[in-house]
């Protein structure tokens, strides 16, 4: 289970980072595609600001004619919009009294961690070298904990010897509850306009994702 979520936390961040890096290329592409079918984006953006507002969940960025050969500078976010039927806002994620637990034992198990790699703890016992190492791994153990991504402490610990809870039928569970939240993270993110972007290899199937964007935005079959 262990080596299932640290599989998908790197599946996730890379999905992430092909959308945050497609955005830029898809809006100018999208851009491109409805100045030649004599489409005013302004003016359509300006007529269906509550369809817009509604399907991104959010406001929709103002952009302005002169704004348009700005790619570079666009926002990766600015479309990645889901494909599909609008959604109802999400509800907000609560931890259950598993997941407070597991965070409160992960808690101990990085202050043990630290004993063994802060600077201030660890002293002379090591070499500045080793230290610096140590310093890098703390700060590694740190930003685990607060992001939940609990396999580092735990092959930190394995590295370390350092002992563990023993928890590990409530460990389990929250692997599972997990591995299924970042699942549903990872397809909704390849359901992008921008993932599917990606993916397009020909200049038909850019076309046809694009129609489809302008077709979801404003009701235009183009």
């Amino acid at each position: 289970m262990v080596n299932e979520i640290r599989f998908l936390h790197n599946e996730k961040s890379l999905v992430e980072e092909i959308n945050k890096e497609t955005g830029p290329q898809f809006q100018e592409y999208y851009v491109r595609f409805a100045a030649e079918n004599g489409l005013d984006l302004a003016k359509l953006n300006a007529q269906n600001s509550d369809i817009i507002d509604k399907l991104y969940g959010k406001k929709a960025p103002k952009i302005s004619p002169e704004e348009f050969p700005d790619f570079e500078n666009a926002s990766a976010a600015a479309l990645v919009l889901y494909i599909g039927e609008s959604e109802e806002p999400e509800t907000e994620y609560s931890d259950t009294q598993d997941d407070l637990e597991i965070h409160e034992s992960f808690k101990k198990l990085f202050k043990r961690l630290a004993l063994k790699l802060h600077p201030d703890k660890v002293g002379r016992q090591v070499t500045i070298e080793q230290g610096m190492e140590n310093l890098v791994l703390f700060k590694e153990a740190k930003s685990a904990l607060d992001e939940k991504k609990y396999f580092v402490l735990l092959d930190l610990a394995e590295r370390f010897r350092v002992t563990q809870s023993r928890n590990y039928k409530q460990q389990i569970r929250w692997m599972k509850r997990e591995s299924q939240r970042i699942n549903l993270t990872i397809h909704k993110e390849k359901d992008t306009y921008n993932y599917l972007f990606s993916e397009s290899e020909t200049d038909e199937q850019k076309n046809v994702l694009v129609r489809r964007f302008i077709l979801q935005l404003f009701k235009i079959h183009v």
